[in-house]
């Protein structure tokens, strides 16, 4: 007969059992988190661990997939063993708190916490209403960043912001510094800070602070607990990138000095949007080679539009531009000229505009040889590449120029504009002359087809 007592000795060697597999931290040196002796289930790897000795700010900056969510939450549980302990948990936006910090289905503090140390968890929202309270009188509030100010009134021992660099640039800052507000009665304030990096203010004012402890990561780290297939596919196609470099190695990019585009500005949501406004005219910029055989430069192609200048379109009052496609390879004249006569029908281009130095005049009669019909217009560089291109530059720095489609699309020219000083000896950057000669014609240039010679720009 099964009394009650026995259902109680099953029950308590249950939870005994669950908080034997919950257990997150080994002391194996260097551990791999892979199960092993006294430990059956994946858990903790060496890099995982909080820092030793005294710290106050914790910065997991780390490839997308590493485990930054789960070593956060993990830390949370510690610390909301001692009772009473007040924390915080910040990310980009409450509702990003709740599924991602609490909820997720294998990361979240709901999931790492055991059920047998939770008494009451709050999703109704708004400020200081979402939380979840432990038994032990522990309770952690959620918050999103959109707003500083509903940060203010409340007191925290601890704090998590998750995902640092996808906050608002206008407003991470003011966040992080009303935070340290709330921390100001801690016996012993602390801090940690789980992103993927990107190169913003905010970011890179943490990073050179003095006493932020860093800890950096690839995604292939947590390799056991994703699926190779995914993560080859995305070391196939991003790992040599830029985007590569910082969402899958979790690598800081800097801008370079000289550099005339800086890559924060692709960081603003405006500058890759959705959707696009009526377009008055599109051009097809063409920066050929010179010889076409396998390591010589490559022809490079960029679509470009300019908006119509509709009334209280934009802020600014203002036309704004956005590039389209941008591609580049090795081609035969030939084979160029169809292609840039193939980019102009697709896109319903009114022109394509050809750089005619080193040779290129012959241009336009092959292109109505392979693409009849197609309007031309040539073009002669009287100014160096970086002198031609810091006008363009500065429609970039307006905000005015916009890139139609995700990061991977435009990577090689992106990374073209970030790294491009004009250093002797630097090579040249194909995709992003092509680039400026469409926009030099849509909004620094007179509108017109035929042989044209723009005296402001000069030899290559």
């Amino acid at each position: 007969m099964i009394t009650t007592a026995t259902l109680t000795r099953a029950r308590l060697l249950l939870q005994a059992v669950k908080a034997d597999n919950a257990r997150w931290y080994c002391d194996k040196p260097g551990c791999d988190g892979l199960p092993h002796e006294g430990f059956p289930h994946h858990h903790a790897r060496a890099s995982q661990h909080p820092p030793t000795g005294a710290w106050t700010e914790w910065l997991l900056m780390t490839g997308r997939g590493w485990g930054k969510t789960r070593t956060a939450a993990e830390l949370v549980r510690d610390w909301a063993k001692n009772p009473g302990t007040q924390i915080a948990v910040v990310a980009k936006k409450e509702s990003l708190v709740r599924s991602i910090c609490f909820e997720h289905k294998t990361s979240g503090l709901l999931h790492v916490i055991p059920k047998s140390d939770q008494a009451r968890f709050n999703a109704s929202g708004g400020s200081g209403r979402f939380f979840l309270q432990l038994k032990n009188g522990s309770t952690i509030y959620g918050f999103g960043a959109e707003v500083p100010d509903n940060l203010r009134g409340f007191a925290f021992d601890k704090a998590w912001f998750d995902e640092f660099a996808a906050w608002n640039k206008q407003t991470a800052q003011e966040v992080y510094d009303m935070m340290w507000y709330d921390l100001r009665e801690s016996p012993s304030p602390q801090m940690v800070i789980s992103t993927t990096p990107k190169p913003l203010k905010h970011v890179r004012d943490l990073v050179s602070k003095p006493g932020v402890v860093i800890t950096r990561g690839h995604t292939k780290d947590n390799l056991p607990n994703l699926s190779a297939i995914a993560l080859e596919k995305l070391e196939r196609d991003y790992g040599k990138t830029r985007l590569g470099r910082q969402e899958l190695a979790g690598e800081l990019i800097e801008s370079i000095e000289g550099a005339l585009w800086d890559v924060t500005m692709f960081q603003d949501p405006v500058f890759r949007p959705d959707t696009m406004p009526p377009l008055e005219d599109i051009v097809v910029g063409v920066d050929p080679a010179v010889r076409s055989s396998e390591g010589a430069d490559m022809t490079a192609f960029t679509v470009a539009a300019r908006a119509e200048d509709a009334p209280g379109m934009f802020p600014d009052h203002l036309n704004h531009g956005y590039i389209l496609e941008a591609i580049q390879g090795h081609y035969t004249p030939r084979d160029a000229m169809a292609k840039a006569g193939e980019l102009a029908r697709k896109y319903g281009a009114s022109r394509v505009v050809l750089e005619a130095n080193n040779g290129g005049e012959y241009l336009p009669t092959v292109l109505q040889m392979v693409a009849p019909g197609v309007p031309w217009k040539i073009v002669h560089a009287q100014q160096d590449k970086r002198g031609r291109a810091m006008p363009v530059a500065t429609l970039y720095e307006q905000g005015r120029i916009h890139h139609y489609g995700g990061a991977e699309k435009f990577e090689d020219l992106e990374s073209q504009m970030v790294t491009y000083t004009g250093a002797a000896g630097e090579k040249s950057p194909d995709l992003l002359d092509s680039m400026v000669w469409a926009l030099t014609e849509l909004f620094l240039s007179p509108v017109g087809h035929g042989d044209v010679i723009d005296q402001r720009i000069h030899a290559r």
